[in-house]
C-alpha cells in the first residue's frame, strides 16, 4: 500500500511539471506574433517583426556578398575591398548587410527590455524571455564571427582577445587541467576553443573558415527553424504593411550611403593595437574583462545569461501578475543596472579609461547597492500594504529576496578574505575544501602543511621545489634515471610517504575517481627521440607513476588544496605573509553593508506577512460540547 501512494504522488508531481511546460511552450512567442494588435498602436511591438524582416535583409545581402568574397588569409581583405569598391552597389550590399546585422541586435535588445519593463512574461510566458535572450546571442554571435570575416586589424586582435577566454575554463573547479590527473587530458577549455578556432587561441586560416561556417550557420539554420514554426501554427510573419516595411529599408540603405561600412587597415599579428576595441556591442564586455582576473570574468560571462533566464521566473514570484513596473521595483532596478553598466562600461572602454586596483570597488557597489534599494523598495510596498489577504500571500516573496539578500552577504563575506589575500574563487575553495578534510588527516595535516610550506613557501622565499605536486613522477625511477634527482628529494620522499600510507575515512571518495591521462604524455614525463616519437620516461609504462590516488592526502597535495590553504592561512596572519592581510577598500563596505541591511529588513517584513497571515486566516470553530447523559441512563 504504501508503495501504491508513493507512485501516485510521484505520478502527480510527473503530471503537474508535465501541465507546467506544456502551458510554457504553448505560451512561447518568438517574434511578438501574439502582440498584432498591439503593434498597431505601440511601436515597441512591432520590434519582433522589424527583427524578422532585417534578418531576411541580412541573409539577402549575405547570399550577395558570398559571391565575391574570399575567405582566405590572403584575399579576405583584399576581397572585401573588391566589394567595397570595384562590385557595382557593392557598398550598397556590404552597407546593409553591416547595418542590417547592427539593427538586429539593436531590435533584439530593446525587445528583451521591453518584455522586462511591460512584463511581457505573465501569465506563463517566461520562456519568452528565454528565446528573446537566444535570439539576441545569436545575432550577437552571428555579428562577432563575421566582424573577423573583415581580416583588418581591429577585427583581428578582438577576435584574438575574445578567443583566449575558452581557455580559461580549464581552469575551472572540477572541470579543468588544475585536476590532475581526474580532469586533464579532457582540457574541456583548450578543445572548446580549438573547436571554435581551430588553431586554439592563435587566429589562423582555420579560424577564418570555421567563423565563416558558422557565420553562416547562426543565421541560416535558426531561421530554417523558424519557418517552420511559423508554418506549422499559420501565423503571419511579418505583420507590417508596405510602408513600414519600406521605410525600414530605405532607413538601412540611407545609413550605408551615409555612412560606409568601414574598411580598416589590413590585420598585423605583429602590431599590437592600443586600445584593442571589439564591435560597439561587446565593447562593454570588453570593459569587464579589464577589470577582472581571466577566470572570474569568464565565469561572469556565464552568469549574466543565467541571471536573465532566472530573473522572470523570480519575478512572478515576487509580484505575481502584477503588470505595473512601479510596482515591480525589484525588476525595474535590476533593470536599470543592467543597462547602466552597459552603457557607461562602453563608453570608458572607448575613452580608455580602466584601472583594475580603483575602478571595480565603484561599479561592485553600484551593482550590489542598485538590488539592494530594488529589494527594499519591493519589500516597503509589501510592509505598508494594508490588504491583510494580499499581504499574507507574500512570504513566498520575502523568502526569495531574503535568499537574495543572503547570498549577497555570504559573497560580501568570500569577498573579505578575496581582497585581504589577493586570492579568487577557486583557490578559496579549494582552502575550504581542505580545511573541512583537514580533521580526517589526523597529525599527517600538520606534518604535509611544513613539508610543502619547505617546498613552495606562500611567504614569496626562495622555493625548494615548486613542482613538488608532482611527486610522484619526480620519483619515479626511471624519470630520475633520465632527469637526475629532484631538489629537495629527502623532503620529496617524506612527502611521498604521508601521501601513500595515510588513511583517512574519505579515501574511498578520491580512489573512485577515474585516471584519463596515460602515461605516455602524463606531466610531460616522455621525451622525444630520433624519430620524432615520444618515449616514456617513466619505469612502469602501463600505470604510470600515478595511476589512482592513495588517499585524500594524496589528491590534496597533488591537486595543490593544501598549498592553497598554507597561502589563506598565512595570509591571514598578521606579519607571516609581507603586505598580508591587505585591507578592504572603504568603498566596498557600501554593498556589504547594504547586503545586511537588506537581508535584516526582509527577514522584518516576512514575519509581518507570518502575522498577517494568522490574522487573515478566520478562526476555526470548536467542537461544540458534548451534551451530559440524562440521569439514569
Amino acid at each position: 500500500m504504501p508503495s501504491t501512494t508513493n507512485d501516485r504522488s510521484l505520478e502527480g508531481v510527473l503530471t503537474s511539471v508535465g501541465d507546467w511546460l506544456k502551458i510554457r511552450i504553448k505560451n512561447i512567442d518568438i517574434f511578438d506574433e501574439h502582440h498584432q494588435e498591439e503593434a498597431k498602436t505601440n511601436p515597441f511591438y512591432a520590434l519582433g517583426p522589424i527583427f524578422y524582416l532585417v534578418w531576411f535583409t541580412v541573409m539577402a545581402t549575405g547570399l550577395l556578398l558570398i559571391m565575391w568574397y574570399v575567405p582566405t588569409k590572403s584575399a579576405a581583405f583584399d576581397s572585401i575591398l573588391n566589394i567595397q569598391n570595384g562590385i557595382p552597389m557593392g557598398a550598397l550590399i556590404r552597407g546593409m548587410h553591416k547595418y542590417g546585422a547592427d539593427a538586429m541586435i539593436i531590435a533584439a535588445t530593446m525587445r528583451l527590455y521591453r518584455m522586462f519593463i511591460m512584463a511581457d512574461f505573465k501569465p506563463s510566458k517566461e520562456f519568452n524571455i528565454i528565446i528573446a535572450l537566444i535570439t539576441l546571442l545569436l545575432a550577437m554571435y552571428s555579428g562577432l564571427t563575421g566582424y573577423l570575416l573583415i581580416w583588418n586589424q581591429r577585427a583581428f586582435w578582438a577576435t584574438k582577445v575574445f578567443a583566449t577566454f575558452p581557455t580559461y575554463m580549464d581552469q575551472f573547479a572540477v572541470m579543468g587541467d588544475y585536476y590532475l590527473p581526474l580532469y586533464k587530458s579532457l582540457h574541456l577549455g583548450w578543445n572548446t576553443a580549438e573547436v571554435l578556432l581551430g588553431g586554439g587561441a592563435a587566429i589562423t586560416q582555420n579560424t577564418i573558415t570555421r567563423f565563416f561556417s558558422l557565420h553562416l550557420a547562426f543565421s541560416l539554420i535558426p531561421l530554417i527553424l523558424v519557418e517552420l514554426y511559423f508554418y506549422k501554427n499559420a501565423y503571419k510573419r511579418i505583420p507590417l504593411n508596405w510602408i513600414k516595411r519600406s521605410i525600414i529599408l530605405l532607413m538601412l540603405a540611407f545609413v550605408a550611403i551615409a555612412l560606409p561600412a568601414a574598411q580598416g587597415s589590413r590585420s598585423d599579428p605583429d602590431v599590437t593595437p592600443l586600445p584593442i576595441l571589439s564591435d560597439w556591442y561587446f565593447l562593454g564586455l570588453y570593459q569587464m574583462y579589464k577589470y577582472l582576473e581571466p577566470v572570474v570574468a569568464t565565469y561572469i560571462t556565464l552568469v549574466i545569461p543565467l541571471s536573465v533566464f532566472a530573473l522572470p521566473f523570480m519575478d512572478s514570484y515576487i509580484t505575481g501578475p502584477e503588470k505595473d513596473i512601479m510596482k515591480r521595483p525589484f525588476m525595474l532596478m535590476m533593470t536599470f543596472m543592467g543597462f547602466v553598466c552597459w552603457i557607461v562600461f562602453s563608453v570608458l572602454i572607448i575613452v580608455n579609461i580602466a584601472n583594475i586596483h580603483t575602478d571595480p570597488p565603484y561599479w561592485r557597489s553600484f551593482l550590489y547597492l542598485t538590488i539592494d534599494i530594488g529589494i527594499i523598495w519591493q519589500l516597503y510596498l509589501i510592509s505598508t500594504n494594508k490588504d491583510l489577504k494580499w499581504k499574507a500571500k507574500q512570504t513566498v516573496a520575502c523568502a526569495i529576496m531574503l535568499g537574495l539578500a543572503l547570498v549577497q552577504c555570504f559573497w560580501s563575506w568570500v569577498y573579505d578574505y578575496m581582497a585581504k589575500t589577493e586570492m579568487f574563487i577557486d583557490p578559496l575553495g579549494h582552502a575550504a575544501l581542505y580545511s573541512l578534510g583537514r580533521g580526517a588527516m589526523g597529525d599527517s595535516a600538520e606534518q604535509v602543511e611544513t613539508l610543502v610550506r619547505k617546498m613552495h613557501p606562500p611567504s614569496g622565499e626562495k622555493p625548494v621545489n615548486q613542482e613538488y605536486w608532482n611527486l610522484h613522477v619526480l620519483l619515479d625511477p626511471g624519470y630520475m634515471a633520465r632527469i637526475g634527482s629532484p631538489a629537495g628529494k629527502e623532503d620529496l620522499e617524506a612527502l611521498k610517504k604521508l601521501c601513500v600510507e595515510t588513511k583517512t575515512p574519505l579515501d574511498f571518495v578520491v580512489k573512485a575517481i577515474p585516471t584519463f591521462e596515460t602515461p605516455m604524455g602524463q606531466n610531460g614525463a616522455f621525451l622525444i627521440n630520433e624519430n620524432g616519437k615520444k618515449v616514456s620516461m617513466l619505469s612502469d609504462k602501463e600505470k604510470g607513476a600515478h595511476p589512482t590516488y592513495h588517499g585524500l592526502v594524496d589528491f590534496m597535495v597533488n591537486n595543490r588544496w593544501c598549498w592553497d590553504y598554507c597561502t589563506l592561512v598565512d595570509r591571514m596572519k598578521g606579519g607571516v605573509v609581507k603586505g598580508y592581510p591587505m585591507s578592504v577598500p572603504d568603498v566596498d563596505w557600501y554593498w556589504i553593508i547594504g547586503g545586511i541591511v537588506s537581508a535584516v529588513y526582509a527577514a522584518f517584513v516576512m514575519v509581518q506577512c507570518k502575522q498577517a497571515q494568522s490574522q487573515a486566516e478566520p478562526p476555526k470553530p470548536q467542537p461544540e460540547p458534548k451534551p451530559a447523559p440524562a440521569s439514569g441512563s
